[in-house]
């Protein structure tokens, strides 16, 4: 259990460090550190239910996992677009590295997922 618990404090640290360093990378300097924490533990409400549905069934994992890491890609890319472009109200430059980082940090959730919901 200790191992568990030490890989998901590992899982959510790496995850706050990294949206914290690449806002701060994109020039967005805004997000509070209590709310970049809070964003990436919302990953565990999904696998949380990706493990509850293998207890129930074991295919229904193969189900539940690439559809809350989608869930968790949309909420985060929603969130994050909103953090970052309330900045620019114009266009600018660096908007395409903004949508390249939201594009980046989605697909990221679905290995983040898969190594979370592993206990072996």
């Amino acid at each position: 259990m200790s191992s568990l618990f030490t890989k998901a404090v590992l899982g959510w640290a790496v995850e706050t460090i990294l949206l914290k360093s690449s806002l701060f990378a994109l020039g967005s300097t805004d997000a509070p550190l209590l709310d970049v924490l809070a964003y990436g533990g919302y990953s565990f409400i999904g696998v949380s239910v990706s493990v509850l549905a293998s207890m129930v069934w074991s295919y229904a994992y193969y189900l539940t996992l690439p559809w809350t890491s989608l869930c968790m890609a949309n909420f985060l890319v929603r969130t994050m677009k909103r953090l970052l472009f309330a900045e620019a109200r114009s266009y600018d430059r660096d908007s395409t590295r903004h949508h390249y980082f939201l594009l980046l940090m989605g697909v990221a959730q679905f290995p983040l997922f898969y190594w979370l919901v592993r206990v072996r």
